[in-house]
């Protein structure tokens, strides 16, 4: 164990201060996407597609089939003459037992279509599922700013009651000195519960903040310090990385299975067999007796059907992948127009930002000045509450633009697709 763990150790154990676990935003998206519910399908699609590409495998296993036949004839082979010392008499009930061992030789390259096929599919199905998990991201970002913003709103309220119960030690002490009305210290009050309600409001709702995360993520952060993320303009704006074009990919590669697929289907099958039985008659016609037999040969298949559609098959894949390309086409330009839009918001909310601290720096020293002018007599307790709301304001819009500039960023990276 490194000393950064003893000391939390010795924190937790024996000085009895709670040491609160940090969790950072890409933590949470991490485990809001492994509890999601629909993330136990890749898994399922995976499984399935291994058994299918296990089952196509067999077509090179050797292939046993058995069939039997019982039959009676109304008529049979009779000789158009005699033959002495030679009898002829063909049953009219004949039986067979027949087993059959087909071993593919050369399937034309068909079991490796159909794999290409399978695979293609299952890819497809786990891309699309990959476009829905990823609108997961968005929702987390959400809450866990949201968390932000309300933290950095609490530690300003508690700023401000600070500052207040600074300026009502001072409000009691002309009170003391007769140069104060009691009413200013009404003022002062009144002040404080405001902020302290407001306190309690932003507390409630950051437990539900939290709740709402918990159930995301799959765990209890009631306890839980979240990371602020830093601030990275250094972003990349050219390139896309959205599992939408992951998913166009594997639509193109599945029209190119099916295109191999149809080449596949023009070859011959060949196919060696060995059959063996018993039969009456066997294979000697002419003897009315239970005979067994065998046979080994080699069969060769050769469908020509798959001409008559082969032009319009062709045609309808190439469609297919037109539409595709246009589809692929099309979304690229909508995205990088929401980049652009994302663009425009990180820059407007990196200038807002700039601006608010000249903004808050004034106001500490119009603020200042009003302490020392309320001593002085020169204003009254009312105008110095207002300075100090508008400081408190200063620097809640401070916050606010600070969580929006982290937001913004956020949302341009989702839509390029960068983590």
């Amino acid at each position: 164990m490194d000393m950064r763990k003893w000391i939390l150790f010795i924190l937790w154990n024996c000085i009895g201060i709670p040491v609160f676990a940090q969790v950072t935003l890409t933590e949470c998206v991490e485990k809001a996407r492994n509890n999601y519910p629909q993330i136990k399908e890749l898994d399922l699609i995976r499984e399935a597609e291994k058994y299918d590409l296990s089952n196509a495998g067999q077509n090179w296993l050797p292939q046993l089939t058995i069939s039997g036949k019982a039959q009676y004839q109304s008529d049979v082979v009779e000789m158009p003459f005699d033959i002495p010392g030679f009898d002829f008499n063909l049953p009219h009930d004949q039986y067979s037992l027949v087993g059959e061992v087909s071993q593919t030789i050369w399937d034309g390259g068909s079991t490796a279509s159909k794999k290409r096929l399978l695979r293609a599919d299952a890819n497809i199905q786990s891309q699309q599922l990959e476009v829905t998990l990823y609108s997961i991201r968005q929702r987390v970002e959400n809450i866990f700013l949201g968390i932000l913003l309300i933290d950095k709103q609490i530690v300003q309220n508690e700023i401000v009651i600070k500052c207040l119960y600074r300026n009502r030690e001072a409000v009691q002490a002309g009170i003391e000195h007769g140069v104060s009305y009691r009413s200013n210290l009404n003022i002062v009050d009144v002040n404080i519960l405001n902020y302290k309600q407001t306190i309690s409001a932003l507390k409630s709702d950051r437990r539900a903040y939290i709740t709402m995360l918990g159930k995301l993520t799959g765990e209890d952060l009631s306890q839980a310090q979240f990371v602020e993320p830093s601030i990275d303009l250094q972003i990349d704006t050219t390139t896309l990385y959205r599992p939408e074009l992951k998913l166009y990919k594997a639509q193109l590669e599945q029209a190119q299975a099916q295109r191999q697929d149809l080449q596949s289907n023009l070859y011959p099958k060949l196919n060696l067999s060995l059959q063996g039985g018993i039969g009456r008659p066997g294979l000697n016609m002419l003897k009315n007796d239970f005979e067994p037999y065998y046979t080994i040969g080699v069969k060769l298949q050769w469908n020509l059907g798959a001409l008559y559609s082969r032009k319009n098959d062709i045609q309808k894949i190439a469609v297919q992948k037109e539409r595709v390309k246009q589809e692929q086409e099309t979304f690229i330009l909508n995205t990088m127009l929401d980049v652009t839009d994302c663009l425009n918001e990180v820059h407007k909310a990196e200038s807002v930002l700039e601006q608010d601290r000249e903004i808050i720096r004034l106001r500490e020293d119009i603020r200042q000045a009003g302490e020392e002018q309320y001593k002085q007599g020169v204003i009254m307790m009312t105008d110095l509450m207002d300075m100090i709301d508008d400081e408190f304001n200063a620097k809640v819009a401070e916050s606010l633009h600070q969580v929006q500039l982290i937001m913004a960023i956020c949302d341009l990276k989702n839509t390029l697709g960068q983590k």
